[in-house]
């Protein structure tokens, strides 16, 4: 994984010194501190910095230019099966390198814009025709390596972080339209403008081209049209060993590399699902080195990591959080993903990555993906509930008694969630309760267009494919792709492979959620290769003492005296009267929704970091 940049100029006329070019590539060293390079003439500037983790010999640095010289690419991210790509190429082009840059390059020139088609993995990247004077971008399918766009003048700058831009002359405004969807809806990664006004961004499975007379910008991949409106039927005992195929090879595929891979290892089933998977196979030797999060007198976690390391023998080395950090990694997040953040698992997550980076470790796996493509949120489990009250009501209630006593939570309760659901009660696309009442009236006035709530969509299938391609997924892996890469260290998401994600959202709706269990299917394959409390035990809902940690110091004070500052009232953005309001019942245990909570202390982070600076 890497950073890119550069700059395509419509006039030809580009200028710059050796010290402005450096300065651009300092901006993102922390994403690539093992080269930095550039490629410059009066059409193109390229600039790369490298994190060597494939063929690390100094053949393989970018910016790459092909054989024929014709073609110059810089890439962020990997081609996981570039091996097997390159064995079709093997007559067509002469390899100089064993990397999987070089795959790029070579597919491109015999298979032209179908080549993407090809790849698995994570990747954004420009090549540059030198001789048609041409640029071509495209993103990976769902958005796990980012690209951003400014255009200035004739020129249309590109970068995998914002910071770049910055450096490069544009002064940082808000999209006042992005900010009234985050905060009325939760939304962050769903558009293609940013919370920076006249910054864009590819979205997941887009391409671009850029010719002297033409911007055109196209879907190559569309998750929707993967997705059979009749979905595949079978025995069980025939998918979960299917499954598990596919699993084991997205696996092995995403563990190719030259450098030292860990794991991030939590209590829940996913990351064990790795763990399971990388020992069965021996890909990092005997013992996988593991990484897992301590919340200071929080041991939920602890208890069932220490179970899956009796039973794999393994050790993992825990990172201690203490209450005291919150506030610094809460705002060190949100200077490191430039957008609104939340939550303590993804601050506890970047104090994480800097303790595997320091061990000289380049690598790391992480088990997002599965919670998406089976089932695994409680809002995908009522919709599936909701489903079968309109097909068949016995069923319905036979599953409704299983969701129940699984969760450990009344009939009642749980009908009376599934009604919120149908009516949109405040919640968001992906189930976030919203407190909505807390925007200024004055604020949501100048942005009416994009108040328009938007519906869950109540087909459980289609649900699946907004929760990947549209909301859940894109906003992990922009928080972890800053985070870890601001650490120089590469994530990597095994079970964001296209074929598994396909495979999954094809399954008959059952056989997510056998008696009554989430991701059920997925804790069938995965019989006796972990712990069994950890294999059918539901999702941890207390992931950590975040609620018990925002009710006390130092966030407390830190947070009273925010929405009581003369600064936070003149922004404008918030009704101080209404958050007031719904900050005192969550701390008198009259609410238990927090995200408004990171949405204001964010929101206002971003304002302070990047637009009064």
């Amino acid at each position: 994984m890497c950073a890119i940049s550069g700059i395509i100029s419509r006039n030809g006329d580009l200028t710059f010194s050796n010290e402005t070019i450096h300065k651009m590539l300092d901006s993102q060293k922390h994403r690539g501190p093992d080269h930095s390079n550039f490629f410059f003439n009066k059409k193109v500037l390229l600039l790369h910095n490298r994190l060597s983790i494939i063929d690390i010999d100094k053949r393989s640095n970018q910016p790459f230019i092909s054989n024929c010289k014709n073609y110059v690419l810089v890439f962020n991210g990997e081609i996981y099966n570039y091996i097997e790509i390159k064995k079709k190429l093997s007559n067509f082009y002469d390899f100089k390198t064993k990397s999987d840059t070089e795959v790029i390059i070579a597919a491109y020139k015999k298979w032209g814009i179908n080549f993407l088609n090809e790849l698995y993995g994570a990747f954004a990247f420009c090549i540059y025709d030198l001789k048609k004077k041409q640029a071509f971008f495209a993103r990976d399918r769902f958005g796990q390596k980012p690209i951003f766009f400014w255009k200035n003048n004739n020129n249309l700058y590109f970068s995998s972080e914002i910071k770049y831009f910055i450096v490069a002359g544009y002064k940082p405004e808000p999209n006042y339209d992005i900010w009234n969807s985050y905060l009325s809806d939760g939304d962050t990664d769903n558009f293609r403008n940013t919370f920076f006004k006249n910054i864009f961004q590819l979205l997941p499975g887009e391409f671009l081209e850029i010719t002297d007379s033409n911007l055109k910008i196209n879907n190559w991949y569309k998750l929707i049209d993967k997705v059979d409106s009749r979905p595949n039927t079978g025995k069980i005992s025939v998918i979960k060993n299917e499954l598990f195929e596919i699993l084991n090879e997205s696996v092995k595929l995403n563990c190719r590399s030259d450098a030292k891979i860990s794991i991030s290892l939590s209590g829940g089933l996913d990351s064990n699902t790795l763990v399971a998977i990388s020992k069965r196979n021996n890909l990092h030797g005997d013992i996988p080195k593991c990484f897992s999060v301590l919340f200071e007198n929080f041991t939920t976690e602890k208890k069932l990591i220490e179970k899956n390391e009796k039973f794999h023998l393994i050790k993992t080395n825990f990172i201690n959080f203490f209450k005291k950090d919150l506030l610094k990694e809460m705002k060190d997040l949100v200077k490191i993903t430039e957008s609104p953040t939340g939550g303590l698992m993804n601050c506890a997550l970047n104090k994480l990555y800097k303790h595997v980076s320091d061990g000289n470790i380049k690598v790391i796996l992480d088990g997002t993906g599965l919670d998406e493509i089976l089932g695994g949120y409680e809002v995908s489990h009522l919709l599936f509930l909701n489903e079968l009250k309109n097909l068949n009501i016995e069923k319905y209630n036979y599953n409704l008694k299983l969701f129940s006593n699984f969760y450990k939570i009344s009939i009642t309760s749980v009908e009376k969630k599934i009604k919120n659901l149908k009516k949109n009660t405040f919640h968001s696309i992906d189930g976030y309760q919203l407190t909505k009442p807390i925007i200024s009236s004055d604020f949501q006035k100048k942005n009416l267009d994009f108040l328009k709530q938007k519906k869950i969509n109540l087909n459980f299938h289609k649900h699946l494919v907004d929760l990947v391609q549209y909301s859940k997924i894109p906003r992990n892996n922009r928080l972890k792709d800053r985070a870890s890469m601001s650490n120089s260290l590469e994530l990597r998401l095994p079970f964001l492979e296209h074929k598994l994600i396909e495979y999954c959202l094809n399954l008959p709706k059952d056989v997510y959620f056998t008696e009554g269990r989430s991701k059920s299917i997925l804790r069938e394959s995965m019989k006796g290769l972990m712990e069994n409390k950890v294999r059918l035990s539901p999702k941890i809902s207390q992931q950590s003492p975040q609620n018990k940690w925002l009710k006390e110091e130092p966030f407390r004070t830190y947070f009273n005296d925010l929405i009581n500052s003369k600064k936070f009232k003149e922004r404008g953005i918030f009704d101080v009267k209404n958050l007031k309001n719904a900050w005192n019942k969550f701390l008198s245990n009259q609410s238990e929704t927090s995200f408004f909570i990171w949405q204001v202390s964010s929101t206002e982070q971003w304002f302070e970091t990047f637009i009064d600076k």
